[in-house]
């Protein structure tokens, strides 16, 4: 008797154990950022824990998505358009339905630091939700509305499709997002980063470093 329960005992572990992983195949996975397009919201080296979003997407949220041309390829961006909204982005502004988007801009210095990842802030304005982050300006300064490449909601407003997105990157002079690529449909959007679980960077010398102080810090 005390067989057969150990047996049933132990089937019922593993059938456990297997819903638990078929669970964590469908609603959860890890992903690893290696490029700056987001900096310094999330930096290159950080391990993020992304979990499946469903129902409504709003404005502000960061998510895991596929472009419509790049089926197998997974990027991370914030939403700033919602299905039927105008975009319209005036260096460094962003407009929905012709008025200013609330956002905390902060200016950094182009030349970015290789050794830590992280973008050096000099100056903030505005107030939002989210920071976002833009080379710092100056009269010399050629706006980034000139790049020939960019070519929805730059020249002119942009109407966002029914059940699509329209996202950026919040390093907004290197991100290739919806101005470049267009919207996002709602079935390519994936899920949502929760948490950074590891954070290491490979500096110039090609030395990993471990970012202990972003190890559980929460994606928003």
């Amino acid at each position: 008797m005390r067989k057969k329960i150990l047996i049933i005992s132990l089937i019922l572990i593993v059938i456990g154990a297997a819903a638990l992983f078929g669970c964590y195949l469908l609603f959860v996975r890890m992903v690893r950022v290696p490029t700056g397009a987001m900096a310094n919201t999330i930096i290159p080296g950080d391990h993020l824990i992304v979990r499946k979003l469903f129902g409504r997407i709003d404005r502000g949220n960061i998510v895991v998505l596929e472009y419509p041309n790049q089926p197998s390829t997974k990027y991370i961006s914030r939403v700033v358009g919602l299905p039927g909204e105008t975009i319209e982005t005036r260096d460094p502004y962003v407009y929905v339905n012709g008025n200013p988007l609330q956002e905390q801009r902060v200016f950094v210095n182009p030349n970015y630091d290789f050794d830590s990842g992280v973008l050096d802030e000099l100056s903030t304005e505005g107030s939002g939700p989210y920071r976002v982050f833009y080379y710092q300006r100056d009269r010399k300064s050629e706006p980034l509305t000139r790049d020939p490449k960019l070519i929805f909601g730059v020249k002119e407003p942009f109407r966002v499709p029914d059940n699509q997105y329209f996202v950026m990157g919040d390093n907004r002079d290197n991100s290739y997002d919806s101005r470049y690529r267009g919207t996002v449909p709602r079935e390519l959007i994936w899920g949502r980063p929760t948490v950074i679980y590891w954070s290491s960077h490979a500096d110039q010398s090609h030395q990993e470093k471990i970012k202990s102080e972003r190890i559980g810090k929460r994606v928003s």
